[in-house]
């Protein structure tokens, strides 16, 4: 009796280990972020490891509600086809949340985290132009360079007029080397974006135009419509602010005159 007493605390105990092996090793669920690449916000290393501002927010974000981070990149003017086919879980990247494409506004389109960083478009020329562009007036007829779906594009269509050109690409960086090349007169793109770039590196020759100011625009994370991810992720940028993690990685990368958050 004693035998089969100790035989089944044995198999018990085995049991109890298997079962704890398991649940130890089971996989975590994985967030899909759709990105492009963004100097300062998403970007691959050496050592083929994503960093930036955006995909550390990302990472830490996955770890409060434990899921696995994972970046696909995207064309950004598929990001809507991307998401809701399922391709991707959110759209992470530097996504303007009170900005329209093709006239219907992206907060109809899909849900949005809690906003977290301010932005702006701005226009962006080679330095010996400058001088001729001194005003939205000086757009007009122009070949503008943009990141097709953008916030940007939006704006260069109208500020252009039907006299002038709109050349889109899959990515912000493309923009820029447009300009260099002098294919297009100027670039729209996210000003964050554009402080690194111009004036550095290979785009020394490119300046951002002060005198041409557009309206301030929010960061937040876009979600496919009716998601249970968005809940989840907005109590994580929360926690994230009020433990001040959130300002940490902002302050790493230089922005955090950037960095608002807000829970409305």
């Amino acid at each position: 009796m004693k035998k089969f007493i100790a035989l089944l605390m044995a198999l018990v105990i085995c049991v109890g280990a298997m079962a704890a092996f398991s649940s130890c090793n089971k996989e975590k669920d994985t967030l899909v972020c759709g990105v492009t690449i963004f100097e300062n916000m998403n970007e691959v290393d050496e050592n083929g490891n994503w960093t930036g501002f955006e995909s550390e927010f990302a990472m830490e974000v996955g770890k409060l509600i434990d899921m696995e981070v994972k970046f696909q990149e995207i064309d950004w003017e598929q990001k809507y086809s991307e998401l809701n086919s399922g391709k991707i879980d959110c759209i992470w990247n530097g996504f303007t949340a009170n900005s329209a494409d093709d006239g219907i506004e992206r907060k109809d389109l899909v849900d949005f985290s809690y906003t977290y960083m301010l932005n702006q478009q701005c226009v962006v020329v080679k330095a010996e132009n400058l001088e001729r562009y001194q005003s939205e007036a000086d757009l007009v007829g122009k070949t503008a360079a943009v990141e097709g779906g953008s916030a940007g594009a939006a704006y260069a269509k109208d500020a252009v007029g039907e006299g002038g050109k709109l050349v889109e690409f899959p990515a912000q960086n493309n923009a820029f080397l447009e300009v260099k090349s002098g294919a297009s007169d100027f670039a729209v793109v996210d000003i964050l974006l554009a402080k690194n770039i111009c004036g550095n590196g290979d785009f020394t020759d490119l300046v951002i135009v002060e005198k041409i100011e557009l309206p301030a625009e929010y960061y937040a994370v876009g979600f496919k419509k009716g998601s249970d991810l968005t809940a989840k992720v907005n109590g994580a940028i929360k926690t994230l602010d009020e433990n001040g993690k959130l300002l940490e990685l902002a302050k790493k990368y230089g922005l955090e005159n950037s960095l608002k958050v807000s829970y409305e």
